[in-house]
């Protein structure tokens, strides 16, 4: 006579998605350090970096999933930082956010043509941030 034993059923693997990459460029450290803390509070691996040029070269190396821009950086400007980060094909769709307190008509036409996503002026809206940041990388 055979006997079969029921085993448990096996436990389905969980499968986790690795928490999305975002870099920080900011030359102004309070608000760099403010940014980078929130967005590791919200579970994201954060890269800082203090200047166009170094951001540039963070993204080159790292290729995050989104980017935070100021504009007003030294080495290179945010306009041409986003222009340099989107020529290159690894990083040409990476979603740019740019956070600057000089945000005119003019200065918002400009960073829409270097291929910016969002634009919010300084002072900015963290709850709104968070969102467009979660709704971008959703898609």
């Amino acid at each position: 006579m055979t006997t079969t034993t029921a085993t448990a059923p096996a436990k389905a693997a969980v499968i986790t998605k690795p928490a999305a990459t975002i870099l920080v460029i900011e030359d102004y450290s309070d608000t760099r350090e403010l940014l980078s803390g929130m967005l590791r509070y919200k579970g994201f691996r954060v890269i800082e970096a203090e200047d166009g040029l170094e951001g540039l070269l963070k993204a080159s190396a790292t290729y995050p999933d989104l980017i935070i821009l100021d504009l007003a950086l030294p080495e290179m400007d945010g306009v041409e930082a986003a222009r340099r980060i989107h020529a290159q094909p690894k990083l040409s769709h990476t979603p740019i956010f740019v956070i600057s307190a000089f945000v005119t008509d003019e200065v918002e036409k400009d960073v829409r043509a270097a291929g910016c996503l969002e634009v919010f002026p300084k002072p900015f809206d963290v709850d709104e941030l968070l969102e467009k940041i979660k709704s971008t990388l959703a898609k």
